[in-house]
């Protein structure tokens, strides 16, 4: 199966803005980052600390491999890796009954949820699809403006997906 460079290049681009935006939030909210580690008894408590200070720039040396060609494999693989744990780590929290703590993937705090193990997976299988041969074509500039327009539709998406997700978690705390 080949992928069309362009889609390559969207996939690419919403899963780096993605690792940008979240390395942000781990480094300007350092303290409730690493609480939120903490909360979700995986990691020896030893292992905390110095995991809230790696995690955030590992997030940003993938965001910057998956905007190359030369290094998207291994930022794919990287990508994919980060997603499956974190769905994992939820995943595990999930199956001791522990849905109320914080899930640490932006600035507002967002219980864990089924979807969000969801989202992980799905995200993970994209990062995964950029190890598919990509096809050779020339791009052009409406290449380029389809690409800023898919990048933005599916940051859009993503922000809408949150939203709901934060949504249907505050209804069935609710319930």
């Amino acid at each position: 199966m080949m992928i069309d460079p362009l889609v390559t290049i969207v996939i690419a681009t919403s899963l780096a803005l993605l690792f940008l935006l979240a390395a942000r939030h781990k480094i300007s909210a350092h303290r409730r980052f690493e609480a939120q580690l903490a909360a979700y008894r995986i990691l020896p408590e030893s292992l905390v600390s110095p995991a809230a200070r790696v995690l955030p720039w590992l997030e940003i040396a993938v965001a910057a491999s998956l905007l190359f060609a030369t290094t998207r494999p291994v930022g794919a693989v990287l990508a994919a890796t980060l997603l499956a744990t974190y769905a994992l780590a939820m995943g595990i929290n999930l199956s001791r009954g522990r849905s109320q703590i914080d899930c640490g993937c932006g600035d507002t705090p967002q219980s864990l949820s089924g979807l969000l193990v969801l989202r992980n997976c799905v995200l993970a299988i994209g990062a995964l699809l950029l190890l598919a041969p990509v096809a050779t074509r020339p791009l052009n500039a409406l290449d380029m403006l389809f690409a800023v327009l898919f990048v933005a539709a599916c940051s859009l998406s993503y922000t809408l997906f949150e939203q709901l997700s934060r949504n249907h978690t505050l209804l069935t705390d609710k319930e």
